[in-house]
């Protein structure tokens, strides 16, 4: 595993407290599969390692993304926080088994707030063509928190891939232009997905990522609609 330093290009608020931060690395290109993560090491009295997951494609020039949410209190978030442009932060990495399988079976991802960010890594760096009747559901609280719609809609319109934001805790707001209200439903992610896909195809695989109780809960209603675990892949947090 590569051990380096990394230094923070550039900081693009996404969203109320996500942001998108990139980085480049003192090492020049490294290669990373989309889907790995990156560990870094915040320093203190006792250093301690957080994990982030690639929202970027890998590429030839050294540098990465990563999809962060600002968490009050959070050791790694408030660390990342207080970084300036031109700072340097210790990298491990790349690490993790959570990657896109090579076939032509149709794909269902399901995402809850920053856990869009490998599935981020995953569209940027695939073909058109094996987005393809594919659909993505990303669950959050509010419209306040949804984001990155322009590039989704691309994605959208040249690959062929559907999306939805998943909107548990309000309402579906009358600001939303009409051309764009499709993509916005009220409800959990999998209540969004039972009316979507309706009885799931035991062909599709399911790539789920967010937190430990979602995913897990997830999985065991996957589970119990037959899904064969072999199409369920995940990463938690």
């Amino acid at each position: 595993m590569n051990q380096f330093k990394a230094t923070l290009l550039g900081r693009q608020q996404v969203s109320a407290g996500v942001y998108l931060l990139s980085f480049y690395s003192n090492i020049g290109s490294f290669d990373f599969v989309p889907g790995q993560y990156v560990i870094l090491t915040i320093p203190g009295q006792t250093p301690v390692k957080r994990l982030y997951s690639f929202a970027s494609a890998p590429n030839t020039y050294g540098w990465f993304e990563l999809f962060v949410k600002i968490v009050e209190g959070g050791v790694g978030t408030q660390y990342l926080k207080t970084l300036h442009i031109g700072d340097c932060v210790d990298v491990s990495g790349p690490a993790g088994l959570f990657t896109l399988q090579k076939n032509e079976k149709r794909k269902i991802f399901m995402a809850t707030g920053t856990g869009y960010a490998p599935m981020r890594s995953f569209f940027l760096s695939s073909s058109p063509a094996s987005l393809k009747n594919s659909v993505l559901f990303w669950g959050m609280k509010t419209i306040e928190e949804t984001c990155l719609l322009n590039e989704l809609y691309s994605l959208n319109k040249d690959r062929g891939l559907s999306f939805y934001y998943c909107l548990s805790q309000q309402d579906l707001p009358g600001s939303i232009p009409a051309h764009l209200l499709q993509h916005y439903r009220t409800g959990h992610i999998q209540d969004v997905w039972k009316s979507v896909i309706g009885k799931p195809d035991t062909a599709d695989e399911y790539y789920l990522c967010g937190s430990r109780v979602v995913v897990e809960s997830l999985r065991t209603l996957l589970g119990s609609l037959n899904v064969d675990k072999e199409n369920i892949f995940f990463e938690k947090y």
